[in-house]
C-alpha cells in the first residue's frame, strides 16, 4: 500500500499542496484534499481499487472548491499510473456533496473506482564474506 500511496500523493500534491491520507491535521489552513484507498482482492493477482478523494473548504462561495475538485477529476481521470512497483487503472465513478455537521464547511467527495496490478520485485539477497551461496 505505501507505493500506491505514494503515487496518488504525488499526483495529488501537483494539484494542490494541502492533502492528507485518511486525515487531516487540526490546524491545517482551507480548502484540503483528503483521501483513502480501498483494495479488494478478487482473484488470483486481480485487485480492484476505490480511491475516495474528499475536498473539504470554509468559503462561503463554493466556486473554489468546485475548481479544485474539477483539477482533481481531470488528472486522475481515466489515469493510467505504470511504475516499477505496479500498474493502476482509475475512473471517476461517483461525485457528490456531502454534508458536515459544521454549516460553514463545504465539502465534496469523487471516487475513484479502477484495477490494481502489484508487482512482486525480487528483494536483493546480501551474502555474507565467504558464503559460496
Amino acid at each position: 500500500m505505501i507505493e500506491i500511496r505514494k503515487v496518488i500523493q504525488a499526483h495529488l500534491k501537483s494539484i494542490h499542496p494541502r492533502v492528507f491520507f485518511m486525515k487531516a491535521t487540526e490546524t491545517v489552513q482551507y480548502p484540503y484534499i483528503v483521501y483513502e484507498i480501498n483494495i479488494t482482492y478478487i482473484e488470483d493477482d486481480q485487485q480492484m481499487i476505490t480511491l475516495d478523494v474528499d475536498g473539504w473548504d470554509n468559503n462561503g462561495d463554493t466556486a473554489p472548491l468546485e475548481l479544485l475538485m474539477d483539477s482533481i477529476s481531470k488528472t486522475l481521470n481515466k489515469k493510467i499510473i505504470i511504475n516499477d512497483y505496479l500498474a493502476m487503472f482509475i475512473n471517476l465513478d461517483r461525485k457528490f456533496p456531502l454534508a458536515d455537521p459544521d454549516p460553514q464547511i463545504n465539502r465534496r467527495k469523487y471516487i475513484f473506482t479502477g484495477r490494481l496490478y502489484e508487482r512482486d520485485i525480487p528483494k536483493t539477497i546480501k551474502f555474507s564474506k565467504g558464503s559460496d551461496t
